[in-house]
């Protein structure tokens, strides 16, 4: 028997799937190639999911909860009875807003627009901000009215595809596929990144800029296009505010300054510009790129950038970071959201919360002691609370502040819809076996929750809730829910060129050019290193629970290497404001001086998390998390 699904992992790909099953268990899993995005590409750590997370023997199948410093096995009505007594008893002597509700990226299907349901409909504490992408979306909005990427096929009309801090040869193969295509048809790929990543390899042009001074890159190749009456003034006459202001800014800075600033020499940077005017060129910004506190800033420069040039409103132009996952849903499902918290700050918010306390943390599809920053103020704060539950397939960094925890489904094993933050269409998802041992899915364990709290705020069955939640998705089209569980359908409301008359979605319909002057680029402390945190190519999210135990590691320059007098392979200690950790110092020519570059996910038990040196805080502007913020030292183990 094949199946058709969806993967729902945190990836931009949402591939659509082909799994064979043959005796109710899964045999293999590929690629669908009638997904109008994926078109039958799949990639090898979803190719193998069934053996390395779907039936694993490190996945938690029966409910458990702790006993001092044990779990013990128990019953579903006994984890859920004791769980909704917690939760009541929080109510009525705290007020609901002493429970927080933590949803994570580790899935984020239609369904599950339903546990911000439960939550809010009881009042409780939830989230704001993002471990992600929030900075260029309000950059967007601030610029363009609201955020429009363009579909990843069109940067196959583009001469140019400038790609900005982003390693999609690492987080989003399907549109590295499109980007390889392009270049084989002779297309121009330029990267801007402080490392010399898997993309930057293979790219035509690899621009190895100084980390966070990427704002002063896009002011000086529009500095260049102006100054050589390259720019398309009548976009900026007609279509455009803060003009005047704007070009002020670019005339503050000389080039040589900007040169400076960047650490790109004069000549590249004239070649970058003529480049980029020589369009359609488009610009895909990445996750990199947002993870200081002005990033904001520095992705309205690059949207004025686009738009002065004329690459706004063409086939093949545009600034592109990304879609919406949930913009083909009926979101008011959630109701409105209470009190919130931080996520970027989600370890200080939970200490410092009063009026009421948090007395109960409830987690899904997260992991906020590995992949948040701060990992042991985190786990610090969790573990003073009443109760903390986690609703996950495997006992994680997180899960050792847990008192209960609910075995989850996979996607293999649930019905659902998803949709995607790397391209416009909402995919199905369908089970293609039954869940293993006694795993339950979020739905099912906030429906049966609810009723033991004696609420009602999840009645009807799970088709009637997708139908409800996809609906503006069957209207637009004329389908019923059947025919969305079947394929694909593309999101309503995304044009194939955006912008292409010039209408933006700002106040005044005009695109807004940045007016901010940057502040000065502080200076560096000499005897710390900036650290820089990526995704690593074996795993999505955290590292494998079935991975052998490593010691941490951390990759910097061999001149850095020289200064610190350290040696290749020698065992460190790691210090920052947040912490301290042990690691293991590599050399490597990939990585900007005077930075360190480590991956993010590796597990805090299981050899070290590199989250425990980073600083917890906020960007300016979209509640984002300035992981590149954080400076560290190395220092010899004696």
């Amino acid at each position: 028997m094949r199946v058709f699904t969806t993967c729902t992992r945190d990836c931009p790909g949402a591939c659509g799937l082909t799994v064979r099953v043959e005796g109710g268990v899964v045999r293999s899993i590929g690629g669908n190639r009638g997904h109008p995005h994926s078109r039958g590409f799949l990639c090898r750590k979803t190719a193998s999911y069934h053996r390395t997370r779907l039936y694993s023997d490190k996945r938690i199948l029966k409910p458990l909860m702790r006993d001092g410093n044990q779990w013990r096995t128990v019953s579903w009505d006994e984890a859920l009875q004791t769980v909704a007594d917690v939760m009541n008893r929080c109510v009525d002597e705290y007020g609901a807003e002493s429970i927080i509700y933590y949803q994570g990226f580790g899935a984020r299907t239609a369904l599950r627009l339903l546990n911000r349901r439960f939550f809010n409909s009881l009042g409780a504490t939830t989230l704001e901000g993002t471990l992600c992408g929030g900075t260029a979306i309000e950059a967007h909005k601030m610029d363009f009215g609201k955020r429009v990427s363009h579909e990843p096929r069109d940067h196959l009309n583009s001469r140019n595809i400038f790609i900005w801090g982003r390693n999609p040869a690492v987080t989003d193969l399907n549109l590295w596929r499109i980007i390889r295509r392009a270049q084989r048809n002779g297309k121009t790929i330029v990267t801007v990144d402080p490392l010399r990543t898997e993309t930057a390899a293979r790219a035509d042009i690899h621009c190895q800029i100084k980390p966070g001074t990427d704002m002063y890159l896009a002011i000086a190749l529009s500095k260049i296009i102006v100054e050589e009456g390259i720019h398309d003034q009548k976009f900026m006459d007609n279509h455009s505010e803060n003009s005047d202001v704007y070009l002020n800014v670019l005339d503050a800075f000389s080039l040589s300054e900007l040169s400076g600033i960047t650490g790109i020499p004069e000549k590249m940077v004239y070649e970058l510009a003529f480049t980029y005017s020589d369009g359609p060129s488009s610009i895909i910004i990445g996750w990199g790129l947002q993870r200081y506190f002005n990033s904001h800033i520095t992705c309205r420069f690059i949207d004025a950038l686009a738009a002065i040039s004329g690459n706004i409103g063409i086939r093949g132009g545009g600034v592109s970071s990304g879609f919406d996952e949930y913009g083909g849903f009926d979101e008011s499902v959630c109701l409105e959201d209470r009190r919130k918290i931080s996520m970027p700050l989600f370890g200080r918010d939970l200490e410092n919360l009063d009026s009421p306390e948090a007395k109960c943390v409830f987690i899904t599809a997260g992991n906020p002691v590995n992949l948040g920053p701060n990992s042991m103020k985190t786990l610090s704060a969790l573990r003073k609370m009443d109760l903390v539950v986690m609703v996950d397939h495997f006992l994680n960094d997180t899960s050792y502040a847990a008192d209960i925890f609910l075995p989850a489904t996979t996607f293999l094993e649930e019905t659902d819809l998803v949709g995607s933050y790397g391209h416009p269409y909402i995919s199905p998802v369908n089970a293609a076996v039954k869940p293993s041992g006694e795993c339950r899915s979020e739905f099912w364990i906030l429906k049966r929750l609810s009723e033991f709290m004696g609420l009602d705020n999840l009645e009807g069955s799970l088709m009637e809730w997708l139908e409800i939640i996809a609906a503006p998705l069957l209207d637009y089209h004329g389908i019923e829910i059947q025919d969305l569980l079947k394929r694909p359908y593309r999101v309503p409301g995304i044009p194939e060129v955006p912008f292409e008359d010039f209408k933006f979605y700002t106040e005044s319909r005009r695109f807004i050019l940045p007016s901010e002057i940057p502040s000065e680029v502080g200076i560096s402390d000499e005897k710390s290193l900036r650290l820089l945190t990526v995704m690593n190519s074996e795993w999505i999210g955290s590292r494998e629970p079935y991975d052998e135990e490593k010691l941490l590691e951390v990759f910097i320059h061999p001149e850095t290497l020289l200064k610190t007098g350290l040696e290749d392979g020698e065992t460190v200690t790691l210090e920052s404001g947040a912490g301290r950790t042990c690691a293991t110092v590599r050399s490597s020519d990939k990585v900007y001086p005077g930075c360190a570059l480590s991956f993010r996910g590796t597990w805090l038990s299981r050899g070290g998390c590199i989250n425990t040196v980073i600083e917890d805080g906020k960007t300016e502007r979209g509640h984002g998390t300035p992981y590149h913020e954080t400076r560290i030292k190395i220092k010899k183990r004696h």
